[in-house]
């Protein structure tokens, strides 16, 4: 039996560039993997895939990415094996930070050690999200263009975050509908440079504009967190999850019990780059 991590992620700056021919967008955005983590256990089976879910209601096993990304990787392999996958959801859903593609690379992983086989996993990962491939890599932060398959590993420096929804889910499919204006690429040397010196980074998301005018229980969070001395306050990619960095892990601690007292229906975390 063998468990795996598959963590949330939060976008440091997104750039959205153009609209591309093939009916995705021209991105370029700084990733950075969480601490705060989903968790996903596999039991071989002789054959079929079967998905349990606990901590979230999810619908529709086979519109659950990490099932569907079981069945193309047993498929692509010609195992003619199966699995049982328990997922233990801690990543809220539809809220910009990966969950459900983090949770597909991590079936892709776990299952070429289970069953190993000739595989491009990247190729599979690309076929099932853009921001899968970011999870397949396993590094701690990459710049990503193209849909989001040019990965680029960047080395950053720890740093304790506090992330807050004030449970509104967002699809990314709205978010870029609502896209208000295209945006020049991102600054990924003088974000990371800012970081090093423990300064604000002076981030901005393309997509933030638009989601905030059709969602606009979203931005009392940015204020919040902007309020409570954070820096770096953001949406993180398509939302609603918002961020702020904090000076120290007791910093963000104390942020989230400022947090929620004051909001107690908003679901409010602090974590660590992962």
């Amino acid at each position: 039996m063998l468990t795996l991590e598959a963590p949330a992620k939060i976008n440091l700056g997104l750039a959205v560039i153009a609209k591309r021919g093939d009916g995705f967008h021209e991105i370029d955005t700084l990733m950075v993997r969480l601490a705060l983590h989903d968790t996903i256990r596999f039991e071989p089976r002789d054959r079929g895939v079967t998905l349990r879910v606990c901590g979230a209601e999810l619908g529709d096993d086979r519109e659950n990415l990490a099932y569907r990304a079981a069945l193309l990787y047993i498929r692509a392999s010609g195992v003619g094996r199966g699995v049982h996958l328990h997922l233990t959801k801690r990543i809220p859903t539809a809220s910009g930070m990966g969950g459900g593609s983090s949770d597909a690379a991590a079936v892709l992983r776990g299952l070429a050690q289970i069953y190993p086989a000739d595989i491009d996993l990247m190729a599979l990962a690309l076929q099932l999200g853009s921001d899968v491939p970011f999870f397949v890599l396993e590094h701690r932060a990459a710049r990503a263009r193209g849909r989001g398959e040019r990965l680029e590993p960047i080395e950053l420096p720890n740093a304790a975050l506090v992330l807050a929804n004030p449970q509104v889910e967002v699809m990314s499919g709205f978010a870029y509908e609502h896209l208000q204006n295209f945006s020049r690429r991102l600054p990924v040397a003088e974000i990371v440079g800012r970081l090093e010196r423990n300064e604000d980074p002076r981030l901005f998301n393309a997509l933030q504009a638009g989601v905030l005018r059709k969602e606009p229980r979203i931005r009392p969070v940015l204020e919040a967190l902007r309020s409570a001395g954070l820096s770096g306050v953001l949406m993180s990619g398509s939302g609603a999850t918002c961020f702020g960095l904090a000076r120290e892990e007791t910093h963000a601690k104390e942020v989230v019990g400022i947090l929620r007292d004051r909001y107690p229906s908003w679901w409010v975390k602090s974590t660590t780059f992962g």
